[in-house]
């Protein structure tokens, strides 16, 4: 026969596991919502239905997904391409099966002719959609592509394209000058207007 003493430390151990289990579950629950939000990288969006898409940097799970759900063929990284998460990714994509082409740009979305020459090539040739492009964050860097896509193709201002890139984070301070003239020699380029 078991002691009051017992009984009570069975009682005590019944429920520390009730709150272990407890916790746990709220910890699966806390999991499974970070997993939910982590599905997909910071600042994903559809710019273009079933064409054109834009982000912040993906892990290689993360293009996965994207590449499976939205069909994106091809990826332009506007980040370093020896810094690891580049080197994961384009593994990742090779792996799928994906384009990986890389124009590395400064985090401040500055960028010479040439970068932009191929920038514009990409964005632009409909054998590289569906297209995703991304930086680190999805605001500078993929900001000044997306607002060259809006531009050449659809004819848009520098306004209008600097208004969608201030909804995606785009700061527009002094420091982003060289983008701002990037996007207005893109508009004399292509015959739009300020």
């Amino acid at each position: 026969m078991r002691g009051s003493g017992e009984m009570g430390n069975d009682v005590n151990r019944r429920r520390l596991v009730l709150i272990l289990l407890a916790a746990a579950s709220v910890g699966i629950g806390a999991g499974a919502w970070a997993w939910r939000s982590a599905a997909y990288p910071k600042r994903f969006a559809e710019v273009v239905p079933g064409r054109l898409y834009r982000s912040g940097e993906l892990a290689p799970q993360q293009l996965e997904r994207v590449a499976r759900e939205h069909g994106v063929r091809t990826v332009l990284s506007l980040l370093d391409p020896n810094a690891p998460q580049s080197v994961a990714e384009r593994a990742a994509a090779e792996r799928l099966g994906l384009r990986w082409i890389n124009v590395p740009l400064r985090g401040d979305g500055s960028s010479t002719d040439a970068d932009r020459d191929v920038i514009r090539d990409v964005i632009l040739d409909p054998d590289c959609g569906p297209l995703l492009v991304h930086c680190a964050a999805g605001a500078n860097r993929t900001g000044l592509a997306i607002a060259m896509y809006r531009i050449n193709a659809e004819g848009w201002t520098v306004e209008q394209a600097l208004a969608e890139m201030r909804r995606f984070g785009f700061d527009d301070l002094p420091k982003h000058q060289n983008l701002r003239d990037a996007l207005a020699a893109e508009a004399q380029r292509a015959g739009a207007g300020p």
